[in-house]
């Protein structure tokens, strides 16, 4: 072989050669990997070296999903009764995700200042969140936007306040949000249809043959009585009405005893407040005031343990109860108590929607339904609690001087 041949073959090999290192370079493999940029992959350490080992053995993980953040949320410490004015004692704060449904519409409070002093619209349960839609206005916006208390009554309907006591409020026993009916009984009298007073009407007697001679011609004044004929002593007679009474009656004696009626004529109205109804602008300022009471330390420099929250919906013994009812029974209710009817509250179950269909209660139709058999008269004694009533000495008449009318 020449020289000349023999050194472009070393020329040949030498190109190729350098072409290979410059390729193995920029794969980051070769002693040229660093000039070109792949010395990251060549520093390998032990720990690297495990990983690649464990690599090859398992697959693959996933990345882990993002935890979602917390946020603030007020929630009830205890159980709250509706109507209840929120204080600190009765708020606590917990952390939730901001996925809750109730954080992502905007509903929930984050700060127990905001919440302090506003009134429960409806029943919130232990760990339950406070939402805006749960609470009424607060007391300082009551001046221009109503009363708490209209916030409770459904459309449609009015609020009515009513006189009870333990005997015709259901034993007091009624709480916010239970339903009754209204029982009322009437007393019915027969009246004079020109004058509209109560009959029988006053009467003076006249004697006829006094009135045509000229004389005195009246009877003396007589009041609800009458002259009467006794064939048994041929005689007229003044006939006067009975002075017996019964104790604890409700009727005058001597005057007609009224006929009495009773029918259920109002159902299912709610009962939205149970006593006298408060002003919450007045039970926050107490309460705030024995807060700071109950702040001051004592002479001996003890601080004195927070007084109980002042009441602000059920009085221990109530005299009125606010009911919700139609416009229509609200005026039957004020008609029968404008004119002193006798009015009962009858408590109904939980949820009860019955409409009952009633018949109105008399002494004839108890006795009708009932089968109650009247005493014979030839048989029967006087009942302890009649109070004999005497009767007032009765002017005297001159039978000579009575005719017949």
């Amino acid at each position: 072989m020449r020289l000349r041949t023999f050194i472009l073959l070393i020329l040949v090999l030498i190109l190729i050669a350098a072409v290979a290192l410059v390729l193995l370079g920029n794969s980051g493999i070769g002693p040229l990997a660093s000039v070109f940029g792949g010395g990251d992959n060549t520093a390998v350490t032990d720990n690297d070296t495990a990983d690649s080992d464990e690599g090859s053995t398992e697959p693959l993980q996933p990345p882990p999903t993002a935890t979602p953040g917390l946020e603030d949320v007020i929630v009830a410490k205890v159980n709250i009764p509706v109507g209840t004015m929120l204080t600190d004692e009765l708020l606590e704060v917990q952390r939730w995700p901001r996925t809750n449904i109730a954080l992502q519409g905007g509903y929930t409070f984050t700060d127990t200042t905001r919440l302090v002093g506003r009134i429960t619209k409806v029943d919130i349960s232990r760990g339950q969140s406070l939402l805006s839609p749960m609470l009424a206005l607060n007391p300082t916006d009551i001046a221009s936007f109503g009363s708490d208390l209209s916030l409770y009554v459904p459309f449609g309907e009015v609020a009515v306040a009513f006189p009870v006591d333990r005997f015709n409020g259901a034993a007091l026993a009624m709480r916010p949000g239970d339903l009754v009916d209204v029982m009322m009984t009437m007393r019915m009298v027969d009246i004079d249809p020109q004058f509209g007073t109560i009959l029988p009407n006053n009467v003076e007697r006249v004697i006829q043959s006094a009135l045509l001679n000229g004389q005195p011609f009246l009877f003396p004044a007589i009041k609800d009585g009458r002259l009467e004929f006794i064939p048994e002593i041929n005689q007229v007679a003044a006939i006067y009405p009975s002075t017996l009474g019964l104790e604890s009656q409700d009727f005058t004696a001597g005057l007609p005893i009224p006929k009495r009626v009773t029918q259920l004529t109002i159902q299912q109205a709610e009962v939205l407040f149970v006593g006298t109804w408060q002003d919450p602008r007045i039970l926050e300022q107490e309460q705030i005031a024995a807060r700071a009471a109950a702040a001051q330390p004592g002479e001996d420099g003890t601080v004195p343990p927070t007084p109980t929250p002042i009441p602000s919906r059920l009085e221990r013994t109530p005299d009125v109860v606010i009911l919700s009812m139609s416009s229509q029974d609200a005026l039957a209710l004020n008609w029968a108590m404008i004119r002193g009817v006798t009015l009962n509250l009858a408590l109904r179950s939980p949820g009860d929607q019955t409409v009952f269909v009633t018949t109105s209660v008399s002494l004839p139709q108890i006795i009708d339904q009932g089968g109650l058999a009247i005493p014979d008269q030839s048989n029967f004694d006087l009942h302890p609690s009649l109070v004999d009533i005497p009767i007032p000495s009765l002017p005297p008449v001159n039978p000579n001087e009575v005719e017949e009318q």
